[in-house]
C-alpha cells in the first residue's frame, strides 16, 4: 500500500512539476535560511554558559566618551577587590587583563591569547592545575599554558622547563593548566601573574568580572552598583559602573562592530520561517484545490474501500516527498555553504547535524499542519461527492485566495524592506557626515622614508605626520566640563572629546565652521560642535565660557563612528592649549579616491619590503571604515535580495499554478460565459479585477505593517532617510504588472477554447 501511495504521489508531483519544483525550491531556501540562522544565534547565546554559575556572572563597564559605543570594559585592578569588600552580594570577583601576543617558540612566531590573572580569577573560574605549580601567579617572568597550546607550540604535553618567547622577553613554563576553547569571551592559551606595576587604580587596562550570590534581585544590586562612587584614599575617583550579564556580552559589550549584529542574525531566522511558511501555504492551497480536482476519484476510492485515514495518508505522502526533496537540496546547500558559514559564524562542528535537527522539526510542523487540512477538505469533497452534487466550479473566497493574500502580503513586506534597506544604505554612503571623507586614509606607521616615498606619488595631494584621524578615530583624549556660563544647578558634568589641533586639521578634513573664528590664538581658546552647544544649552556659543576655556567658534557635527552611535561632544583647542595635552600621532594622507586600491597596493609592497611581517599598521581609507560600520547592513541588503526574490518567485508560479487550476476548474463556467457574449477581454478583466483585489487588500495590511517595522528599524541611525510615497506606489505597480502577465497566458487560452468542446467534454 505504501509503495501504491509513493508512485501516486509522484506521479501528482511530476504531474504539477513547475508547481512542485517551486514549492521545493522556497522550501529547501527557507529551510537554509532558519536552519543556518538558529545555529548561528544558539552558538552567539551560549558564549561562556559552561561556567559555574554562569547566570550569576556579569561584566563590569563604565561609560567612556573616548570608546566609539560610549561605554569601556577596561577598568583598574583593585576594583575587583574593592568590589568584593564593599557589597554583600557579591560572592566572588576577579580582575584580569585578556589580549593577544606575539609568541616565538624554536624560531616560530605565532599570534595566542594571553592573560594577566591572579588566585582571584583562578578561583572564580575553576581554572584547574593540572601540572606544575601556581608560581607563576607570583613571578611575571614564569607562564602557564594550556593542554591546547602546549600542543599547538611544542608538540606534546611535556612542557614544564622549558621557554618562550613573548615580545622580547623570555618566559619559563612552570604550569599546564585547563583551557576552555574558542566559544568564550574570555579566551586565553597563555596565563601569567599581574605585573606590581599594573595594580594601581590609575591603570585602566583590566577587566572585571563579578559573580552574585544566589537569591540577589540582579537589577537591585546594578542600581546599587550605579550610585555607588570608589574613590580611594580621596585619589581617583570610579563612579556610575553598571553590569552585563558575561553570557550576553559576545552580543553587548564585546560585540564587533564590524561584523553581523545578533539582531539581525535572528531577523535572518525570521525571514527563513517566513519563507518556509510562505511555501507551505502556497503548496496547501494547491493541494486544496487538487483535492477538489480529484473530487470523483476520491469517491471511488471510497467506494472501493478506502479509508478516511487512507485519503490522508496519500497526500500525506506527498507532502512528505516534496519536505525530504526539498530537505535533500538544502542539506546540499547547507554542506556546499559550511566551509564559509563557519568561518563567518566561528561555529566549529555540529553543523549538518544540527540543521537536520532542524528540518525533522519542519517537517513534523508541516505534517501536523497537512494533516488538518488533508482531513477538512477531503471531508467535504466525499460529503460533495457522495451526495451528488459536486461542484467543479466556484468562486466564493477559499484557501486558495487566502494563500494568494498571504503570499502577496510576505512580499510585499520584503519588497518593501528591501527597499527601506537600500535607500538608507545609499542615503548613508551620500549623506553629509560633517568633513570630507573622499581621498582620505590613515597609518599608525610612520617615519620620513615612507613620508617621501609617498609624497612622490602623484595622486598624493598632502601627507601629513603626528596628525589627529577622524576616521578610522585614532588617539583621541577628554576633558570632564563641570562649570560653565549658564548652567543648571541640577546639570551633570559634561565629557567632551579633546583634540589638540590648529586651523591646518579642519582644513584637511574640510570641516566647515557655523559660527566665529578658529584662530587658536590664545591657550584658552576652543572651537565646539553642534552636540557639545547643545549639551551645554547654548543658542550662541561663540564668546561664552566653559571652565578656563573660551569659546571662539561652532563648528558642524562630524561623524567618526557608527552611523547608529550620536555625536559625541567634542572641543578643538590649538596645540599651545591650556592643558599641554597633545593627541593625535598619525600619518593621515590626502589623496585622488579613484586610486584608492593603487594606494593601498604601494603601501602593502612597502611594507613588504622594509617592515616586519607582525607590524600590524595597515593604511586604512576613510571610505573603507566607514564601509565597514554598515557590515551588518549589506549582509542584511544580500539576505533581504535573495529572500525577496524566492518570495516574489514563490508567490508569482504560486499565482500562476492557481490559475491554472483555477481555469481548469471553471472551464465550463468560461464556455458559458463565452456563449452568453462574453469577450476574450472581459474574461480576462475577470480575473485581473480578482487579483487585483487580493493585491490591494495585502498592501493595505502589508504597507502599514512595514512602515512601522521600517521606521523602527530605521530609528537606531542618527541619519535617516525619508521613505517616500513613490515607494508604495512602484512596489503595488511592479506587482500588479507581474500578476497581469501570469493571470494574461492561461486565461487568454482558456477562454479561447471553444465552448461546444467544452461543454461536450463536461
Amino acid at each position: 500500500m505504501i509503495l501504491h501511495y509513493l508512485k501516486v504521489a509522484v506521479r501528482s508531483l511530476l504531474k504539477y512539476k513547475v508547481q512542485s519544483l517551486m514549492s521545493a525550491v522556497g522550501l529547501a531556501a527557507g529551510f537554509v535560511c532558519f536552519a543556518l540562522s538558529m545555529i548561528w544565534i544558539r552558538y552567539e547565546l551560549t558564549y561562556d554558559d559552561f561556567h559555574r554559575g554562569a547566570e550569576r556572572i556579569y561584566m563590569v563597564y563604565g561609560n567612556s566618551i573616548l570608546s566609539k559605543n560610549g561605554y569601556s570594559v577596561l577598568q583598574a585592578y583593585p576594583l575587583g577587590e574593592a568590589l568584593r569588600e564593599t557589597f554583600p552580594e557579591v560572592e566572588d570577583a576577579a580582575a584580569f587583563n585578556n589580549r593577544t601576543v606575539l609568541v616565538e617558540v624554536e624560531g616560530r612566531e605565532s599570534a595566542r591569547k594571553f592573560i594577566e590573572a591572579d588566585t582571584a580569577f583562578v578561583r572564580m573560574f575553576d581554572v584547574c592545575l593540572l601540572e606544575g605549580s601556581w608560581s607563576f601567579l607570583h613571578n611575571t617572568d614564569e607562564v602557564a599554558l594550556t593542554e591546547e597550546a602546549a600542543l599547538s607550540l611544542f608538540g606534546t604535553r611535556e612542557v614544564l622547563g622549558k621557554s618562550l618567547k613573548m615580545g622580547r622577553d623570555e618566559q619559563k613554563i612552570t604550569a599546564l593548566i585547563t583551557g576552555w576553547g574558542e566559544h568564550s569571551n574570555i579566551r586565553y592559551d597563555i596565563m601569567g601573574g599581574v605585573g606590581k606595576d599594573d595594580m594601581a587604580w590609575n591603570v585602566n587596562i583590566f577587566t572585571v568580572c563579578l559573580r552574585l550570590r544566589e537569591g540577589v534581585d540582579a537589577k537591585a544590586f546594578a542600581g546599587k552598583l550605579e550610585e555607588h562612587d570608589f574613590n580611594p584614599d580621596g585619589g581617583v575617583l570610579v563612579k556610575g559602573l553598571r553590569q552585563e550579564k558575561l553570557t550576553r556580552c559576545r552580543y553587548t559589550l564585546l560585540k564587533d562592530e564590524n561584523s553581523i549584529a545578533l539582531t539581525y542574525i535572528q531577523l535572518f531566522a525570521a525571514v527563513g520561517a517566513g519563507v518556509v511558511f510562505m511555501a507551505l501555504i502556497n503548496y496547501f492551497s494547491l493541494m486544496v484545490t487538487r483535492i477538489r480536482i480529484r473530487t470523483r476519484e476520491l469517491g471511488l476510492r471510497v467506494v472501493c474501500g478506502s479509508s478516511k485515514a487512507g485519503l490522508s495518508l496519500l497526500f500525506g505522502t506527498e507532502l512528505t516527498v516534496l519536505m525530504l526533496a526539498s530537505g535533500f537540496l538544502g542539506m546540499v546547500f547547507i554542506e556546499w555553504t559550511e566551509p564559509k558559514f563557519c568561518e563567518l559564524s566561528q561555529v566549529t562542528e555540529g553543523v549538518m547535524t544540527s540543521a537536520a535537527g532542524y528540518f525533522v522539526l519542519i517537517l513534523i510542523v508541516s505534517l501536523l499542519l497537512a494533516a488538518f487540512l488533508i482531513a477538512r477538505y477531503t471531508r467535504r469533497s466525499l460529503v460533495t461527492v457522495l451526495q451528488g452534487n459536486a461542484r467543479l466550479g466556484g468562486r466564493g473566497i477559499g484557501i486558495h485566495q487566502w494563500g494568494i493574500g498571504i503570499q502577496l502580503f510576505f512580499t510585499l513586506m520584503m519588497l518593501f524592506a528591501l527597499s527601506v534597506l537600500f535607500l538608507q544604505l545609499h542615503y548613508l554612503k551620500h549623506t553629509d557626515i560633517g568633513f570630507e571623507r573622499d581621498g582620505k586614509a590613515t597609518s599608525l606607521f610612520s617615519n620620513p622614508q615612507i613620508i617621501h616615498d609617498l609624497r612622490e606619488l602623484p595622486y598624493v595631494h598632502e601627507v601629513q605626520e603626528d596628525m589627529y584621524s577622524l576616521l578610522p578615530d585614532y588617539g583621541g583624549a577628554s576633558i570632564r566640563l563641570t562649570e560653565w556660563e549658564g548652567k543648571a544647578a541640577d546639570s551633570e558634568p559634561i565629557e567632551m572629546l579633546f583634540i589638540d589641533r590648529d586651523r591646518d586639521f579642519m582644513d584637511f578634513y574640510g570641516i566647515r565652521l557655523l559660527a566665529g573664528d578658529c584662530l587658536f590664538d590664545e591657550p584658552n581658546e576652543i572651537v565646539i560642535n553642534e552636540t557639545a552647544a547643545k549639551a551645554l544649552g547654548w543658542a550662541d556659543p561663540v564668546g561664552k565660557k566653559a571652565g578656563r576655556f573660551t569659546v571662539t567658534g561652532v563648528f558642524k557635527d562630524v561623524h567618526t563612528t557608527s552611523p547608529t552611535v550620536p555625536v559625541r561632544p567634542m572641543m578643538l583647542v590649538g596645540r599651545n592649549n591650556a592643558l599641554g595635552v597633545r593627541t593625535g600621532g598619525n600619518m593621515v594622507i590626502r589623496f585622488d579616491e579613484s586610486y584608492a586600491d593603487d594606494l593601498k597596493a604601494f603601501y602593502n609592497d612597502w611594507a613588504a619590503e622594509h617592515m616586519s611581517q607582525w607590524m600590524d599598521t595597515p593604511l586604512r581609507t576613510a571610505n573603507d571604515v566607514y564601509d565597514e560600520y554598515l557590515t551588518s547592513e549589506h549582509a542584511l541588503s544580500r539576505l533581504l535580495v535573495f529572500v525577496s526574490l524566492v518570495c516574489v518567485l514563490i508567490s508569482l508560479f504560486g499565482l500562476y499554478s492557481h490559475i491554472v487550476l483555477a481555469c481548469e476548474r471553471r472551464r465550463k463556467e468560461i464556455a458559458i460565459r463565452r456563449v452568453n457574449g462574453a469577450r476574450v477581454a472581459d474574461i480576462l478583466a475577470l480575473f485581473v479585477r480578482e487579483h487585483l483585489l487580493l493585491l490591494s487588500g495585502a498592501s493595505i495590511v502589508a504597507f502599514p505593517v512595514g512602515y512601522v517595522l521600517m521606521r523602527h528599524w530605521l530609528e537606531r541611525y542618527v541619519e535617516q532617510t525619508p521613505i517616500a510615497w513613490w515607494i508604495y506606489v512602484g512596489i503595488f505597480a511592479v506587482m500588479a504588472l507581474l500578476i497581469s502577465l501570469c493571470i494574461g497566458r492561461s486565461v487568454w487560452r482558456a477562454a479561447n477554447e471553444n465552448p461546444a468542446e467544452v461543454v461536450k467534454r463536461e
